[in-house]
């Protein structure tokens, strides 16, 4: 089975991660992989130096990424360009990890799986869904961010509404572990993944 996994900001895709991890699926997150492809050398590194320029580099030569964030949170266009870019690279990384474990169930977690298209590599997609109270809550408490920079990031997102109209399945992460465990287990007995 390859699961594809995706939600806002602070709605707990680790935690979910996790759990499917202990259950011996193969973890795969793109935003990681969006990393890699722009480490020194990868395929996504001269790409992005041809399209930006040097200033995007850090002393060391790499890709500065808190950089080029900010550049493309604040400048839709070098996001559109900068996605044009890493995305491709990122699906390619998948497939290969994918052809390498034919044997295997696999998640796959990204917060923009639907615009990215990794959707279309996925047997089913699970929104996993919290309500904004918890999700500030999370994010305060994890990444230490405001509350105004929470919004800011949630309204460049898809909304709940995007999430669950382009989703299979809606996981209630809101409450405890236990609730979200039992909501899981409940979904990989009627996939055959556990018996």
């Amino acid at each position: 089975m390859i699961l594809g996994i995706t939600g806002g900001i602070g709605t707990g895709k680790s935690t979910i991660l996790n759990i499917l991890e202990e259950y011996g699926f193969i973890v795969i997150e793109a935003d990681k992989l969006g990393h890699e492809t722009m480490g020194k050398g990868q395929e996504a590194y001269l790409e992005i130096i041809k399209k930006f320029g040097r200033d995007v580099l850090d002393g060391e030569e790499q890709i500065d990424r808190v950089k080029l964030g900010e550049m493309a949170f604040h400048e839709p266009e070098v996001l559109e360009k900068l996605n044009e870019i890493v995305h491709p690279a990122v699906i390619r990384q998948i497939k290969k990890i994918i052809n390498s474990n034919q044997e295997k169930n696999i998640v796959i977690e990204s917060a923009i799986l639907f615009e990215a298209g990794v959707n279309k590599l996925c047997d089913e997609v699970w929104y996993i869904y919290s309500d904004r109270d918890a999700r500030i809550k999370r994010l305060k408490e994890s990444r230490g961010l405001t509350e105004e920079k929470i919004e800011n990031i949630m309204k460049k997102q898809l909304k709940e509404k995007e999430f669950e109209q382009k989703s299979d399945v809606v996981i209630d992460n809101t409450t405890t572990i236990e609730n979200t465990k039992s909501q899981i287990e409940k979904l990989l007995v009627f996939h055959k993944v556990l018996c």
